[in-house]
């Protein structure tokens, strides 16, 4: 994974604030906002937004917590029912984190909504890379 100021490859990033925005982060980069949490090197190569069947819908958050809202479940239920960990569902749900194929998949089928476009997706690496700090000037 890619940091998404810099775009130098991390393997520990940080899930980072900056200006209302959640990024993930260098550790260098992460200095400059505040950081919310440590991600595990697992956890950095699952945030993404392609998967093998299409990509995750950007607003998948809250299409999550409207569905589990409209059914009238917590969050207990909702992380038994799909057996996803309670505190992995929050991140999720938050926005923080977003889910793998099978988590979402998971949710897809509980909830009744759909999280993943089916759609033809290049995966694997581009010849160019647009990061944050390409368009932004860093002060």
């Amino acid at each position: 994974m890619e940091c998404e100021i810099c775009g130098r490859t991390i393997k520990k990033g940080y899930l980072t604030r900056i200006e209302g925005a959640v990024l993930l982060l260098c550790e260098s980069c992460a200095e400059r906002g505040e950081i919310i949490r440590e991600l595990k090197e697992e956890e950095v190569r699952h945030r993404h937004y392609t998967v093998k069947k299409g990509y995750i819908v950007e607003d998948f958050d809250r299409r999550i917590r409207e569905a589990r809202k409209k059914l009238k479940m917590d969050l207990r239920t909702l992380s038994r029912e799909t057996r996803i960990p309670l505190k992995t569902l929050k991140l999720i749900e938050r926005g923080e984190i977003y889910p793998t194929e099978e988590q979402a998949t998971a949710l897809e089928k509980v909830l009744g909504i759909e999280l993943i476009e089916e759609e033809e997706v290049e995966s694997g690496p581009s010849d160019v890379t647009i990061t944050l700090g390409d368009v932004v000037r860093i002060r």
